[in-house]
């Protein structure tokens, strides 16, 4: 594939992420896509095979869920360290494109036949993450009672958080200025520590 074809491609893939994100991805049609791509209409059907193809083709090019968390799972980490390094990792993803994330929440808010595939690469992370409680628990580093319930806490805030940036115009009961990136994670992590019972070992 030429360096033409594969940057027509990506801009393919960009106009996907950003009409859909903005209007919804089963509203928006493959001539928008093409037109905001500045592309060809045939070239959707002749690189991706169709309009639903292309969903996959833009979560294959703009998230990394199975990869890293493949990989961080290779590590053979400890529970705290493991959670804290794929919480920072996930944080990151989000923060990093806020429109892949708008689009995933509009999918699972319209039960899309669709969330099969997104959960191929979102399950990974979250197994992984069930993985580190299961792991803290059983060492005596984590204390709580229902496994599911910790791991839905956790998720949830995990998501819910790292968007909070998007979410402060839809909830005007929050009246603190958004905090830095860096802040932001610090205080996640903690708080999720907190709410499986982890103490910190003194120095």
């Amino acid at each position: 594939m030429t360096k033409d074809e594969e940057h027509v491609k990506l801009r393919i893939l960009k106009a996907t992420r950003k009409l859909a994100a903005a209007r919804g991805f089963d509203v928006t049609t493959v001539r928008e896509i093409c037109r905001e791509a500045d592309a060809n209409i045939s070239l959707v059907s002749y690189y991706y095979g169709g309009k639903e193809q292309l969903f996959e083709a833009m979560l294959d090019e703009f998230m990394l869920g199975r990869s890293f968390s493949d990989a961080l799972r290779q590590e053979g980490l400890d529970p705290v360290t493991g959670l804290e390094r794929l919480v920072a990792r996930l944080f990151a993803l989000w923060q990093q494109d806020p429109e892949i994330s708008l689009i995933l929440h509009q999918e699972f808010a319209l039960r899309s036949e669709r969330i099969a595939i997104i959960q191929r690469y979102t399950l990974p992370a979250w197994s992984l993450l069930r993985h580190y409680l299961e792991q803290g628990k059983a060492q005596g580093i984590f204390h709580f009672q229902s496994l599911d319930l910790a791991l839905l806490q956790m998720t949830g805030s995990i998501v819910f958080s790292s968007n909070a940036a998007k979410s402060y115009p839809m909830l005007p009961i929050l009246d603190e200025q958004p905090l830095s990136p860096y802040e932001h994670l610090e205080q996640l992590t903690s708080s999720l520590l907190a709410s499986v019972g982890y103490v910190k070992p003194e120095a």
